[in-house]
């Protein structure tokens, strides 16, 4: 009997995630997974808390596995990533966030062993609770565990080490667009195009892609959007999304709004992109981010963005020449924002969705992004530091 190498097995990977619910991280690990060669990879995606729509987009022969953690820490849990790490005998393990990279050290702890090896990413700047000293002092004793950590902006990976959060091997791997898939569509073709989607074709449609959670400040982007659409009648507004802490708030703010048959809820799309070609500028008025992947997907799409002063969005978006970047602290400033753009020359709204894709096709290619991800996962696989 011939026993494979280790040059022509299939390298054996698991992705740890709290869930596979909407959220740009898991987005783009679905793209990742997707994208990997099925011939050099074996995937297995853990969920430590439950599954989630985008588990659907994820292609036949990756494997999906929920533990189902309960809310708050779970020793159970612990023992089931055990047992799956045991039987599964992985070469990789690839943690997103804390939580993942908790349970992966721990389920390693008895027997401790080398392998698998750890790759750990962060892809939010740390805020609020993740600030306080105890998740602090939980990475810094996490972190080691760790062959290497990256970030997905730059920004991130200045907060780490300005918070004391270092590594031996530390770097920024920036996500990137699918602009084969997500792609403008002809000025001529919109009319109709909206008309499907239910939308009135001569409405200024701004758009918000985002789950319900309070960091994502929809409700101060209604109120804005309130304000400034009292004196523009042309301005409609659309958010795609669903799931979060805030869903009901948001939803019970949109029915008590004057301005409700000028909102559009289109719920969670699992194809995005037709909603995405409908929208003249896109709104991120989130008050904390990783790189978000909306800014990208719209850009691709030839859209505008309008974005809050949050992390990533500078490495993603020039502001003046195809977005504006500025305080969004507030909904009076979000209102002035969204007025003042509206108002501009339909020409230039165009030029600035024409560079906004070519800046998407330029910088942020998804191809680019995936070659860094083979080459971190093959040089982790042959104990390698390969720069990704």
């Amino acid at each position: 009997m011939v026993t494979p190498s280790q040059d022509d097995r299939k390298i054996r990977l698991l992705q740890i995630v709290d869930s596979l619910h909407q959220g740009g991280m898991e987005n783009i690990l679905v793209q990742v997974c997707n994208r990997l060669d099925p011939e050099r990879f074996a995937i297995t995606v853990c969920c430590l808390s439950r599954t989630g729509p985008f588990a659907e987009r994820l292609r036949a022969g990756i494997e999906v596995i929920s533990l189902e953690k309960p809310p708050g820490f779970s020793r159970a849990s612990v023992k089931a990533l055990r047992s799956l790490m045991r039987q599964g005998d992985f070469d990789l393990v690839h943690t997103h966030h804390l939580g993942g990279l908790i349970y992966t050290g721990l389920a390693r702890l008895k027997p401790a062993l080398a392998r698998p090896r750890i790759i750990h990413s962060e892809h939010i700047i740390l805020h609020g609770e993740e600030l306080r000293p105890r998740r602090i002092l939980q990475r810094k004793l996490l972190y080691p565990l760790a062959s290497c950590v990256f970030t997905v902006s730059s920004q991130q990976l200045d907060q780490l080490k300005a918070v004391g959060l270092t590594h031996r091997r530390q770097f920024t791997l920036r996500n990137g667009v699918d602009g084969g898939r997500f792609r403008p569509l002809p000025r001529e073709e919109r009319a109709g195009h909206r008309q499907k989607l239910g939308l009135d074709p001569g409405r200024f449609w701004i758009g918000k892609v985002a789950r319900f959670a309070a960091l994502k400040r929809h409700q101060p982007l209604i109120e804005g959007f309130e304000r400034a659409a009292a004196k523009n009648p042309a301005l409609g507004l659309v958010l795609l999304g669903d799931n979060g802490g805030e869903k009901e708030r948001v939803l019970a703010q949109i029915d008590a709004n004057p301005m409700r048959d000028r909102i559009v809820w289109a719920g969670l799309q699992q194809d995005p992109v037709p909603w995405y070609q409908a929208m003249d500028l896109l709104v991120i008025a989130s008050e904390s981010e990783g790189m978000p992947n909306a800014a990208l997907e719209s850009m691709a799409c030839g859209v505008p963005v309008l974005a809050n002063e949050v992390c990533g969005v500078r490495e993603v978006a020039g502001d003046g020449s195809h977005s504006w970047i500025e305080d969004l602290g507030s909904a009076d400033l979000i209102a002035s924002a969204l007025a003042r753009i509206a108002a501009l020359p339909a020409m230039d709204l165009i030029a600035a969705g024409n560079a906004a894709r070519l800046h998407a096709e330029a910088e942020l290619s998804l191809e680019a992004m995936m070659e860094r991800y083979r080459r971190l996962y093959s040089g982790e696989f042959f104990g390698k530091t390969i720069a990704p």
